[in-house]
């Protein structure tokens, strides 16, 4: 069947790890030998029995750790008659990209992110257009690629959840301990994110207090605990604006949150590649609110809830008419929505087009 090899530079949770994860675990029920070399962490756990990680120390920029990880990985090529090597990452792909070359292994990337771009890190991203072909998750990230890297041979394979898993008739019931503040008449606005500035957390709560219906209004933010002082001001910054906000970090679960949402916002202030949230609050039948940065419009492909980026007055006016829905239309827009993700961005589709590319490479190697 063949062998491939995904490389990354760790194994934690993220929209890397785990569309890495599905892919390995899918190869190895499809019968192939299926591979991840990576620093290690804790999505190893939920590895397929036949899928084996190999450790290495993948997540390093140092140049001779690079070089010793590449040289490390010829190893691993040959040892495992590995076909396909499969980059996932900036500095893993140096390393994967000279092994795959030396063992006339089969080199492919996903180009995750769209990095920022100078001089250097022109010829620093750059491997990531190596790849044949360059997986992308969207129409924007293959504009992305082409406007820097004309060359490249891309193919598009949008990114995937668990529809079913996501879905507003498996939600736990979860009370989510919030404050009896939070009763059925207010209008909750959330945020589902890492605490970091690029996701708009500010935007939002600057929008949400001009709106017209700023007092019905809940906004929770979910996210990560390790930006606590993020948190601190964010939750200084609502007081200020009299704004009520609950945040809750750490959080495995978000189906309690879709589920008890009125409007799920997506400000972010850096293009996104993808806009997995986006993906995960449409199978959830919310109501979505995304800005015209990156891949987040295309995925929604509503352009009555596509709002300018940074600019907080746009933001304000798409929450009130989303706040102002009668039940009936929030309702038909939520069905909409889990429709468009389940035919367009579910995991099955995703696996299968990884699949798909896979096969064609090893049978274009046989002939």
């Amino acid at each position: 069947m063949g062998s491939i090899l995904q490389v990354l530079p760790a194994f934690h949770a993220g929209g890397v790890e785990q569309t890495t994860l599905l892919v390995a675990n899918a190869l190895a029920e499809q019968g192939f030998s299926s591979f991840i070399a990576s620093a290690g962490g804790l999505m190893t756990k939920k590895l397929h029995p036949n899928v084996m990680h190999i450790y290495l120390p993948l997540n390093t920029k140092n140049p001779y750790l690079m070089f010793s990880n590449s040289k490390k990985l010829k190893t691993i090529i040959a040892d495992n008659h590995i076909n396909i090597i499969h980059a996932r990452s900036r500095a893993p792909a140096w390393s994967a990209y000279f092994a795959a070359k030396a063992m006339n292994a089969h080199f492919l990337t996903t180009y995750h992110g769209a990095y920022s771009q100078n001089f250097l890190k022109w010829h620093y991203n750059r491997v990531m257009a190596f790849g044949n072909p360059v997986i992308v998750a969207s129409q924007y990230m293959e504009n992305h690629v082409l406007d820097y890297y004309p060359e490249a041979c891309c193919v598009k394979i949008p990114s995937g959840i668990n529809t079913d898993y996501f879905s507003p008739n498996n939600s736990t019931k979860k009370t989510l301990g919030l404050k009896s503040e939070i009763t059925d008449d207010v209008k909750v606005i959330l945020l589902v994110g890492r605490f970091t500035r690029i996701k708009g957390h500010q935007i939002l709560l600057q929008a949400a207090s001009k709106s017209a219906f700023r007092s019905q209004l809940v906004v929770i933010f979910v996210g990560d605990s390790k930006n606590l002082k993020l948190v601190s001001e964010l939750k200084n910054e609502a007081e200020m604006l009299s704004i009520k906000l609950h945040i809750h970090v750490d959080e495995k679960d978000l189906r309690p949150f879709f589920n008890r949402a009125d409007v799920v916002v997506i400000p972010t202030t850096k293009p996104e590649a993808f806009g997995r949230v986006t993906v995960e609050a449409m199978s959830m039948s919310k109501v979505v609110i995304v800005n015209d940065l990156g891949a987040s419009s295309e995925v929604l492909s509503n352009s009555d809830w596509v709002f300018s980026h940074n600019i907080v007055e746009s933001l304000t006016q798409k929450i009130d008419i989303a706040v102002g829905l009668n039940a009936e239309k929030a309702q038909a827009i939520g069905v909409a929505n889990r429709s468009r993700a389940i035919s367009f961005y579910n995991i099955e589709k995703l696996i299968e087009g990884h699949l798909q590319v896979y096969k064609s490479i090893i049978k274009a190697k046989q002939v």
